[in-house]
Order: C-alpha cells, then sequence, then structure tokens
C-alpha cells in the first residue's frame, strides 16, 4: 500500500496541473503540488495566507456559481468537474477547471482536486462558436433571401405560361417549364442545405458550458439583425441588463435561436415585425420571439412540436418544410432542461418562449472563506 501512495504522490508532484488537499475542519491545504508555483505564480509554503487574495480574485459572476458547488463539495454531492474565472488586473481572465474529489480520512473531511488552465481551448472554442453564431445566421438569411428570388421565378414562370399563347412549333412553353422547375428544385435544394445544417448540430455530442447568454446570442443576433434589414425587413431584439449564466451546448442553443427566427419571418408578411426578446425569470432566463405575422390555427397548435407534424406547412413565399425543425428545437431544449411553448393568434401572430434554467441556485450558502473576504 505506501508502494502504491509513494507512486500516487510521485504521481502528483509531477503533474503539470495544480493538485491539492483541503482539510475542511483546520480550514488549510495540507497539500499542493509543484505546478502551484508556475500556473498560479504562488509560494508552496505560503499557500495559505495566500488563499484569500486568490478567492478574491474570483470573478464577481461566478461566486455565486462556486458557492453553489461549495456547499455540495462539502457534502459529497459533486462529481462535475467546474469552470471558474481568475481576473488579473491589465491582463485577460484565466479559465480554470476543477475535478473536486471527497474522502474521509480518521474522522477529517478531506477536499482534494485538479486545477486544469483551460484558458487556450476557452478562447478557441470562443472563436468557433463565434464563427458558426455568424455562419449559421447568414445562412439562413441568404436562404430566406434566395429562396424568395426563386419562388418570384417560379410564380412567374408559372404565370406566363398560363397566360402566354406561343406562336405554333415554339418552344417557350418549354423553356417557362424548364424555368419554373429550376426555380422549384433551387428553393428545395436552399432548404435541404439549412435542414441539413440544422440536423448536423442537433446529431453531435452536446458540448455544454457556462455561459452569460445574453453576451453568446447577442452575436447571432447582431448578424441576423443586419441581414434582415438590408432585405428590407423589421427586425429587433432586447437583452438582459446583467449577466445571466446558463449552461449551453452554444452551437445547438443558437441554431434553435435561429430556426424560431426563421420560421417566424417565414410566416410574417414583408411589412411585418419580428423580435426576440431575453429576459431574467425566477431561476431561469426567458427568450420569446415574437412577430405579427398571420399567426397559426388553433387546430394545428397542439401538433407544432411533433416529428413529422402534420400541422406543417408552406410559409408566404412558398418556402418548403419536413415539419422536423420545432420538434428538433424542443429535443434541443429539453437536453438543456428547458421547455418550449407557442401563444398565437390566427391574424395577430405568435410568441414562441423558450425557458431554461440559470446555471447556479440564487441564495444559496457562501463558504465561510469568501463571506470573510467580503467583509
Amino acid at each position: 500500500m505506501s508502494d502504491f501512495a509513494s507512486f500516487f504522490l510521485d504521481q502528483a508532484e509531477a503533474s503539470p496541473h495544480v493538485q491539492f488537499v483541503y482539510d475542511l475542519a483546520a480550514r488549510r491545504i495540507v497539500f499542493v503540488n509543484a505546478a502551484y508555483q508556475t500556473v498560479l505564480h504562488g509560494s508552496l509554503k505560503g499557500v495559505n495566507a495566500e488563499l484569500p487574495a486568490l478567492l478574491q480574485r474570483l470573478h464577481p459572476d461566478d461566486l455565486a456559481y462556486v458557492a453553489h458547488y461549495w456547499a455540495r463539495w462539502v457534502q459529497n454531492e459533486v462529481t462535475d468537474e467546474v469552470e471558474v474565472r481568475l481576473q488579473t488586473p491589465g491582463k485577460p481572465n484565466q479559465w480554470f477547471c476543477l475535478t473536486p474529489s471527497y474522502q474521509e480520512v480518521d474522522g477529517r473531511v478531506l477536499l482534494g482536486g485538479t486545477l486544469r488552465d483551460v484558458s487556450v481551448m476557452k478562447h478557441y472554442q470562443g472563436n468557433a462558436d463565434l464563427f458558426n453564431s455568424r455562419k449559421n445566421a447568414t445562412l439562413e438569411i441568404l436562404s430566406h433571401d434566395l429562396s424568395g428570388a426563386f419562388i418570384m421565378v417560379q410564380q412567374v414562370a408559372g404565370f406566363l405560361h398560363e397566360e402566354v399563347v406561343a406562336p405554333e412549333n415554339s418552344r417557350i412553353p418549354e423553356m417557362l417549364q424548364v424555368l419554373e422547375a429550376t426555380s422549384r428544385d433551387s428553393v428545395k435544394m436552399i432548404r435541404e442545405l439549412i435542414n441539413i445544417e440544422f440536423l448536423t448540430s442537433t446529431n453531435s455530442d452536446l458540448k455544454v458550458n457556462r455561459v452569460d447568454i445574453g453576451a453568446i446570442l447577442r452575436v447571432p443576433l447582431d448578424q441576423l439583425q443586419l441581414g434582415q434589414r438590408l432585405l428590407g425587413h423589421h427586425f429587433a431584439y432586447t437583452l438582459p441588463d446583467e449577466p445571466i449564466y446558463v449552461n449551453l451546448d452554444v452551437n445547438k442553443f443558437t441554431q434553435v435561436l435561429i430556426n424560431l427566427v426563421g420560421n417566424a419571418f417565414k410566416f410574417t408578411p414583408d411589412a411585418g415585425h419580428v423580435a426576440v426578446h431575453i429576459a431574467p425569470g425566477p431561476g431561469s432566463v426567458l427568450i420569446h420571439v415574437v412577430d405579427d405575422g398571420v399567426g397559426i390555427p388553433l387546430a394545428m397548435q397542439p401538433y407544432l412540436f411533433e416529428r413529422f407534424t402534420k400541422a406543417r406547412r408552406p410559409g408566404l413565399r412558398g418556402e418548403s418544410t419536413t415539419g422536423l425543425g420545432l420538434a428538433l428545437c424542443k429535443t434541443i431544449v429539453e437536453w438543456h432542461h428547458g421547455t418550449i411553448s407557442v401563444d398565437s393568434t390566427e391574424g395577430i401572430g405568435s410568441t414562441f418562449t423558450v425557458e431554461v434554467p440559470r446555471s447556479e441556485a440564487v441564495g444559496s450558502l457562501v463558504p465561510a472563506e469568501l463571506v470573510e473576504l467580503d467583509a
């Protein structure tokens, strides 16, 4: 057994990540490895004296989050990893991932953990999320614009085919048929491209991170607002005044937002309005997608979120639908422990509401260390 203990101790000492053991009763760190000096730039001998200053560097928005997990950790209820930010004046925030552990030894409660600096990963992940948000919003706008143009060509070709009397042996009817079929196939191809993008996002593994939902969704909302303005449509959005943190797979959740906004424009005339309002709820955040379009018949509403729903119908400009979009939205929202609902009246418009829980319980117990530091 001593050989095993020596082996794991040597492993901890050689680790590039901070390894520590905290005695809960004594309220002291009883072990920390050499990585503490290189990762957090502290002194091994002075680690306990430095702990209050280290805790003071926690990002203010993370305090309630840390408090929530601390209250569970000391009861041996935490198995999940925890991500927090440390502030350093004049420098970007450092992101750390804490893998906690709990052990009772001779009546003493020891809280152990591994602290990994994941700042670089967060930077590249943030850039990837930003790229995907902009790309998917742009695809939705382009699909709407291109589909509208092809549908117009299809309708004009159909009108000419019926109204124009072509000379004998003329190829005009044949050419109009080709134009009509090509336009119809182009619209179908464009919508299939968007559907494939949505399905690809849905079928990938869930990658959840704790994020400020307003800051994250501002990017695709800005993109949608710019694109719809260029198309001559009315689109607006509002965000919370304060940060609201939720656990999201950013790419998947952004797709839900884009899908709901795209659906709203499908059933709203060009002179109509679509808006997104993100607001705090009790222990949650609410996302309302509001339009003043044609509304949804009451008989259709119970079936909206079913796969291949019988409530599917073409958009005002002839946009096709698979009957899958809202069902996939519901699935993704439920993966985030949330709900999606609709309130609609024919001739007045529709409001789709998504509600997801915040990442921490407000009012949870604050660790004694944090209380003392705040005093």
